[in-house]
């Protein structure tokens, strides 16, 4: 049974829509055993197993391969260099390359760069393949988990779209079928180039004790909605925040389940920060418990045609002109500019355990993806004691045509 590219579609054309983590291990693994831990890491997991078939009309899926398509190197170099190398080319989708591993040594540390296409999976996905390596070298044996994929009765089953909102796709639809075309992986690979030429990646990290944070916290807010306050003081023109919300059911496979909400809120620079951060976490909770806006994105994503979604991403960077997906483009904020003020992903406290039988993990570091309907995004995640904020920011080098 094939499994199709439905809700994850907006992925699959979208130039920088990469997730990367950063492994400090202290101590020196020999090659061959990182190595064979992460080929064991790939062989267990049903998405880096698997390829991205691309069919004439648009549909896209996954396919499942004998041998993963994923890589692992060895560098010499630091992962900051790694990182801006890899990001300028594409993943050979077609042929399976949805994850890169890079192994490197810096400062007597052994660190592992996982650098992986959003459709292998979400930031939880990315943690899940991170604690199979770990087990691999502590000797555990892996158990194969499959893909858990949201398709559209998937979604249906736990939320609804309004009858104006469906009315409307269906008539985005039946333009779409009159004026719109399928794209392959030339496209892609078009896409990409032009992308990369237009910007370069800045990434800027910076850490602190989790303790620190949560001493701002009062009246039961969380750390999330603390610094989510604190970027949008930091940034008073910010209007709003898109924050990605995990929507995986008791599921321990690599795959892409998480949604998004966005609030609405500018920081009152009349009001404590107190109660700044006390209306933030309101309205940011608020979201989360309404099925119906916590499944939104995902369920529009569904019922657009996957050729549209497609098209839209092609418009946005010049590799394509089309009036409906200009006008979707500009709705959506897929603007090259972004559409959120923010996006803040956060991955809370990570638990992999830091002691191991040979070695022991310093730190776990993430990146988000920068995707073109967010203008800042910063990714969050807290190990141990100490917790990391880290910028991903795209610098543009030239005007996009």
């Amino acid at each position: 049974m094939k499994k199709y590219i439905s809700s994850e579609r907006a992925n699959l054309f979208e130039p920088n829509v990469y997730i990367a983590m950063i492994v400090k291990i202290s101590g020196c693994i020999p090659e061959a055993e990182a190595e064979q831990a992460v080929r064991k890491a790939y062989q267990a997991n049903e998405a880096t197993m698997s390829k991205i078939m691309l069919d004439e009309d648009g549909t896209a899926w996954y396919e499942k391969m004998e041998d993963s398509g994923c890589r692992f190197s060895r560098e010499e170099d630091s992962w900051e260099n790694i990182l801006q190398k890899s990001e300028k080319r594409p993943f050979d989708l077609k042929d399976g390359e949805l994850v890169r591993t890079f192994m490197t040594e810096e400062s007597s540390q052994t660190i592992l760069l996982i650098h992986a296409h959003h459709l292998a999976g979400d930031g939880k996905s990315m943690l899940i393949f991170i604690n199979d390596i770990v087990d691999s070298l502590d000797g555990v044996e892996l158990a194969y988990k499959p893909m858990t994929l949201m398709d559209r009765q998937f979604l249906e089953k736990r939320a609804k779209l309004m009858l104006p909102i469906k009315l409307a796709i269906k008539n985005l639809n039946r333009k779409w079928r009159k004026q719109g075309r399928s794209f392959s992986w030339e496209d892609y690979d078009r896409i990409h180039k032009k992308y990369w030429e237009t910007y370069s990646s800045q990434i800027e990290i910076k850490t602190c004790k989790v303790q620190e944070v949560k001493n701002h916290c009062t009246g039961g807010v969380t750390i999330n909605s603390c610094i989510i306050t604190g970027l949008l003081k930091a940034h008073p023109e910010c209007k709003s925040a898109g924050i990605p919300v995990s929507v995986r059911e008791d599921d321990n496979g690599m795959s892409n389940q998480t949604s998004g909400i966005t609030i609405k809120y500018r920081y009152r620079c009349r009001k404590s920060f107190v109660e700044n951060q006390r209306k933030v976490h309101r309205k940011i909770r608020q979201k989360i418990k309404n099925k119906n806006a916590r499944y939104f994105v995902l369920l529009c994503m569904t019922l657009l045609p996957p050729t549209l979604l497609d098209g839209i991403l092609m418009q946005t960077y010049g590799c394509y002109q089309n009036k409906l997906a200009k006008r979707l483009s500009l709705i959506m904020g897929y603007t090259g500019q972004g559409g959120s003020d923010l996006g803040v992903t956060n991955l809370n406290q990570i638990t992999i355990p830091a002691n191991h039988n040979n070695f022991q993990i310093q730190d776990i570091l993430f990146i988000p993806p920068k995707v073109s309907y967010s203008k800042r995004v910063i990714g969050i995640a807290s190990y141990g004691r100490r917790l990391t904020i880290c910028h991903h920011n795209m610098i543009p080098s030239q005007s996009i045509s």
